[in-house]
């Protein structure tokens, strides 16, 4: 292989994709050979049209890698902290990104969007995973994507700006937003969507869906158009949001019933047509709709039940999101994904270990294999009645290749909706006698 062509393939990818200034090119060869334990060097001229179209540095990165281990520079483990560093070399530093950040925030969704594009093509967010996506109401989108790994020996929280350039956060760069004083954007290391990103907070507090937070959301929407924020998964107890700029598919589940509050009357309060109990409030006026959606929330509390809690604004209205989950799925239907906040919005990530078994189910279809239980082992157990129940749909004819892959992804699609429904918080019934407690009224 030749090191030094992949080198300055590197190099220029930074100086066409990342904005490295030729005046750092020969600290950042430098700082590249060190790393690879290269002591000479020969200039070679690449392909400039084609870096240009290079959507992210993997290519370059898995020469680059392979180098390093041929020559015992890195150990076969190490290829996620070996990207990591190589991509930091050739990265802005924070500084620089928070002055080109500054620099489009004029318009904050234009200077997210750029930041966020800018982690894709650093390596820092991956989303080159194959996905389900459907179009119409009431879908779910499916991602393969197995999780990120992430995990650093300092700091303990993988959400805390305190732990940018440290190990695997090497090229990760948390932006200070002048929109909401003490918040940065970090752009997801899996996003399941376009702008996909953590606002974070300075402090390590765990979140508390209060007023503050509710101001906090109230404050990004109105400064940055067209974008969503949400309450995330809590798992690392940091405060922080996932936001974006594509709808999700729980934005797009179509009004079912319309209920009126006598106390705030001026509150359009809808039910949706969703797999959770999901109410939809909207209001122009901010502080009483901030009142009203604390009043519920506090409520559900009570109940027990898990929240999601999203905010947009629509041409001059603000529109909240509040969707409820309740228990755990059932076994048979919790073998494809993980039950968090992202399940609630119709977004599921599948493990690339689950997409194997999925690919192992189609073969028992184009009967490749011949099925029995007993030969179902390494998880594969876990499928048993989805793969009885395609054969039987299928009358044990075989099926072609396309035709089984068609039936194993709309059997998943199934599942996953049987998931959501598992965790209902309340029925359609249960939901009315709730919000009557509440002095909420269904319109009839």
């Amino acid at each position: 292989m030749n090191i030094y062509f992949n080198i300055e393939k590197l190099i220029t990818y930074a100086k066409i994709h990342l904005l490295l200034d030729e005046a750092n090119e020969v600290y950042v060869r430098n700082a590249i050979m060190q790393k690879l334990n290269v002591n000479d060097y020969e200039i070679y001229e690449v392909d400039e049209e084609e870096i240009e179209g290079y959507a992210n540095p993997y290519v370059i990165l898995d020469n680059l890698f392979a180098y390093a281990l041929e020559k015992g520079v890195v150990a076969a483990e190490q290829r996620r902290l070996f990207d990591a560093e190589i991509m930091d070399i050739v990265s802005l530093r924070p500084g620089e990104m928070a002055d080109t950040f500054n620099s489009l925030s004029k318009n904050h969704g234009k200077a997210i969007e750029w930041a966020y594009d800018y982690a894709i093509k650093n390596g820092s967010a991956r989303n080159d995973y194959l996905r389900w996506e459907n179009k119409g109401d009431k879908n779910i989108e499916v991602m393969f994507a197995d999780c990120c790994g992430c995990k650093n020996s300092y700091p303990g929280c993988g959400m805390c700006a305190k732990g940018e350039g440290f190990g695997l956060h090497r090229a990760e760069r948390f932006i200070p937003l002048d929109l909401l004083d003490g918040w940065y954007y970090k752009a997801a290391k899996r996003p399941f969507f376009a702008g996909m990103g953590n606002i974070v907070s300075r402090d390590h507090e765990q979140m508390i869906v209060d007023e503050q937070t509710l101001n906090t959301m109230f404050d990004f929407v109105e400064g940055t158009p067209g974008w969503f924020i949400c309450t995330a998964e809590d798992e690392y107890k940091h405060s922080n949001f996932v936001c974006g700029h594509k709808l999700l598919p729980i934005h797009k589940a179509a009004d079912k019933r319309k209920f009126k509050s006598k106390e705030y009357q001026y509150i359009n309060v809808m039910e949706t047509n969703w797999y959770l109990p999901t109410l939809k409030l909207s209001c122009t006026n901010r502080e009483k709709l901030i009142e009203f959606t604390l009043k519920l929330v506090n409520e559900y509390k009570k109940d027990g039940a898990k929240i999601f809690v999203s905010l947009r604004k629509v041409e001059s209205k603000f529109v909240v999101e509040l969707s409820l989950m309740k228990g755990e799925p059932k076994k048979e239907n919790s073998a494809l994904a993980k039950l968090d906040l992202n399940a609630m919005t119709g977004l599921f990530r599948i493990s690339l270990e689950t997409q194997a078994q999925l690919k192992a189910i189609e073969k028992y279809l184009t009967k490749e294999l011949r099925f029995t239980p007993s030969c179902l082992v390494g998880g594969m157990e876990n499928h048993a009645k989805m793969i009885d129940r395609l054969l039987k749909e299928a009358n044990n004819v075989q099926l072609g290749a396309v035709e089984a892959a068609l039936d194993v992804k709309e059997e998943c699609k199934k599942t996953l909706v049987a998931f959501l429904t598992d965790v209902r918080a309340y029925d359609d019934k249960e939901m009315e006698e709730f919000l009557a407690k509440q002095d909420i009224a269904l319109v009839k």
